[in-house]
């Protein structure tokens, strides 16, 4: 069953929190909202839950208007950002749960809830506390709650936000190895372009209550719409050349130059970070426009003041400006 959002506004007073979103979510995608604070990715999320009303448009599970029905008649599947576990309960106790709701039977709800652990690998941890478990764990236990009762689809709110870095890492990649199989659209809501690049088969990236792009990963981080998508996606340095045009370089886009070999563009550098793995350099062109930042190996000999000399690993984007200089250099420098 897909969900489809047609035209949604959502308005908070005098602010346009949403301005005519149009979106479909698929069954068996998983697609994350992806956006600054302030973007709407939250309100759309719970719009579609039921949480929260939309001031214009429609919300359809599988060709039905769903808009004007509360959270409890959406057949939906909810994993909160603190998980909202019951602590008193065992793991098994808190994914009875919505179906105790329900008024299921209790030997078919055991069983049900089983089923649900056993997906997400947690069937031999059932009967313990939730309390005594790991923040991955109960990540997991959240999960199998929500898909506990068939729903139509699942929404998770930022579910890696209260994790540690190096846990989140990890789970990351579990995450995703759970999600992936589901047969229901998967909707979920970060701010951190990394938990999106890993769990997204399509990113849907707010700006402003605005889409301001769709894609894969891969789309949106070679292959940005405007300039707005490629830096909130990462370091996005330009360099202009005699046509007018932009051309989008991330840090791993250049590469040094050999001493007798052609280059592409020459940077003075202004500071160089060792970063473990690399260094990254900061440069300026002649013309001392806005800094070119560049990621080389951290066996790279490289030091503030040089001049140092750089090729373009692939073609990026190149985006119309105006340019009065050219930034790049002819291959006989």
């Amino acid at each position: 069953m897909d969900i489809t959002l047609r035209d949604i506004r959502k308005t908070f007073g005098h602010t346009d929190v949403l301005r005519g979103i149009n979106l479909t979510f698929r069954s068996g995608t998983v697609t994350v909202l992806l956006g600054p604070s302030g973007s709407g990715k939250t309100t759309l999320l719970n719009i579609v839950a039921g949480l929260v009303p939309a001031t214009g448009g429609h919300v359809l599970f599988g060709g039905q208007d769903v808009t004007a029905l509360p959270v409890e008649a959406r057949h939906i599947g909810y994993v909160f950002q603190s998980h909202a576990l019951f602590p008193h309960l065992t793991a098994a106790g808190n994914v009875e749960f919505p179906l105790r709701v329900r008024g299921v039977g209790r030997g078919e709800r055991r069983q049900r809830a089983r089923d649900a652990l056993a997906i997400v690998e947690m069937a031999h941890l059932a009967e313990r506390d939730v309390s005594t478990l790991s923040g991955g764990q109960r990540q997991r236990v959240a999960i199998a709650r929500a898909l506990v009762a068939n729903p139509d689809v699942l929404l998770l709110d930022e579910p890696l936000s209260a994790l540690d870095p190096q846990l989140r890492d990890r789970i990351r990649e579990e995450l995703r190895a759970l999600l992936e199989p589901l047969p229901v659209p998967v909707v979920l809501v970060t701010h951190d372009q990394h938990d999106a690049f890993v769990l997204a088969d399509q990113v849907v990236l707010l700006h402003g209550g605005e889409v301001a792009q769709l894609g894969t990963p891969q789309d949106l981080y070679l292959r940005p719409a405007n300039e707005t998508v490629a830096r909130f996606l990462g370091i996005a340095s330009y360099l202009a050349d005699d046509e007018g045009n932009r051309r989008l370089v991330r840090p791993e886009d250049l590469e040094l130059a050999a001493d007798d070999g052609p280059c592409d563009v020459v940077l003075r550098i202004e500071r160089v970070q060792f970063l473990g793995d690399r260094q990254r350099v900061t440069g300026s062109t002649p013309d001392g426009d806005a800094p070119i930042i560049v990621d080389v190996s951290k066996a790279a000999r490289v030091a503030a003041g040089e001049l140092a000399r750089f090729r373009i690993r692939r073609n990026g984007r190149t985006m119309p400006v105006a340019a009065q200089a050219s930034h790049l250099v002819g291959p006989g420098y």
